[in-house]
């Protein structure tokens, strides 16, 4: 059958399912990610073999990156990211920075900024824990000289935008010393400056952070992990546990004049790159749920408590070592086998028996479903789904997606093959000719 007949037959079918309900979110939010720029050799940010200090390395069968092991110093790979961001409805880029002249200075400074499918993503940076209160003065300065004065450089108020790690591990002492030569040394090169300090955990003591906090302008939870409990399976009574402190975060906060930042995460696993944690599913409850119930069941709860900025915090972009990342992977049926017993452990060391999948662009879809009002299928981002998608779904019909990302991303239902399911996900955002 040619493909003006499938045409007809398809436009019928989704004039059938244009009745369909779409979860589309109730308006746009503003959504950061914590993006790293650290993948700058040839060995992914690690030792050899390339990727060996990745989960999705060690399992059977093995997956990788829908890139590949990049190296982001290859113009092609940050484009690529970027056009992904846009379509998942992404605002900005928090990006790693551990100093100057350091391999994620080289990447951002040279490589992100002044690519040209940046498009309207920002970038803001998240001072790693190798600026101290001892080096943040020059290294401030170096930021308003290097950083600041571009215009694809994040702000609120006209005021650059910084987010600082871990803050919370930081002493009273550190913290005011830290925050203060900051905002002095920016002052001095003529900038006021927006602090997120990641400073969120467990319940807020009042008493002790009201000092902390009012350094700051807004405060946020890089390691949702850890602030879950670092449960095997998160439940959907331990979500609604931190939805309630992140409530109460956000009073006491709003109570200084601050802002809450809420942050979500797909899983965790950083067995690749150390010993010690327990791995987190991917999927809410237990494993009968499926891949990303986690995401969008902590996505549904971040939104009831959203600032008035409507700000919202995913981690990460490409944290591969720890296994956070919602960039692509290549499809893959679910495994819970891994080469533990190959490579100086035991059978299921890397998983603990949990199971993962080539997830395609299944993160992407979720954030774009969940924060945005665009459609799934409005792949011409003309505002509305028509001829021109469908269309495009017509091109893959029926191949089976491995490399090609145009093909994974008409493969919306992430079964590694673009068919009636992905057409009857896409029918539900039909907007007719």
């Amino acid at each position: 059958m040619n493909k003006l007949k499938w045409i007809f037959i398809l436009a019928v079918m989704f004039f059938l399912f244009s009745a369909l309900t779409f979860a589309a979110a109730d308006k746009d939010y503003f959504v950061g990610t914590y993006y790293y720029p650290w993948y700058g050799d040839n060995n992914f940010h690690g030792p050899y073999p390339t990727g060996s200090t990745t989960l999705v390395y060690h399992l059977n069968p093995q997956m990788t990156p829908q890139l590949g092991w990049y190296n982001q110093t290859n113009p092609a790979v940050i484009s690529q990211h970027y056009k992904w961001a846009r379509y998942a409805g992404i605002n900005f880029f928090v990006t790693s920075y551990w100093g100057k002249n350091s391999t994620e200075d080289n990447i951002i400074k040279n490589y992100m900024f002044d690519n040209p499918d940046r498009g309207d993503i920002k970038l803001a940076v998240f001072l790693e824990p190798s600026i101290t209160p001892s080096n943040i003065t020059t290294q401030t300065n170096y930021l308003c000289d290097n950083y600041f004065y571009r215009p694809g450089y994040f702000r609120i108020d006209g005021k650059p935008v910084i987010f600082i790690y871990v803050t919370r591990a930081m002493s009273d002492a550190d913290l005011t010393n830290y925050i203060t030569y900051l905002r002095n040394a920016a002052a001095d090169k003529g900038y006021a400056v927006y602090i997120v300090g990641d400073e969120v955990w467990g319940n807020p003591d009042d008493t002790y952070e009201t000092p902390r906090v009012s350094l700051m302008d807004a405060v946020t939870n890089y390691d949702v992990y850890g602030n879950l409990g670092g449960a095997r399976f998160v439940t959907d009574s331990i979500l609604n546990s931190w939805q309630s402190r992140n409530a109460s975060w956000k009073s006491f906060v709003n109570g200084l004049g601050k802002q809450f930042i809420p942050a979500v995460s797909p899983g965790f696993n950083d067995r690749g790159v150390r010993d010690g944690h327990q791995p987190s599913s991917r999927k809410l409850n237990n494993e009968s749920n499926a891949f990303g119930t986690l995401f969008s069941g902590m996505l549904d709860r971040a939104k009831l408590s959203v600032d008035t900025n409507d700000m919202i915090m995913v981690t990460s972009w490409n944290e591969w070592h720890e296994d956070t990342q919602i960039e692509p992977v290549t499809p893959a049926p679910a495994t819970n086998l891994d080469d533990g017993a190959t490579s100086g452990h035991y059978l299921g060391y890397y998983t603990d028996d949990l199971y993962y999948n080539g997830y395609g662009m299944l993160y992407l879809n979720i954030l774009r479903d969940k924060t945005t009002m665009l459609a799934l299928c409005d792949y011409d981002d003309d505002g509305q789904v028509g001829f021109d998608d469908l269309a495009f779904i017509l091109d893959y019909w029926l191949d089976t997606c491995t490399t090609d990302i145009n093909c994974i991303e008409a493969d919306l239902t992430t079964n590694g093959t673009v068919n009636l399911a992905d057409f009857t996900c896409c029918a539900q955002d039909w907007s007719g000719p």
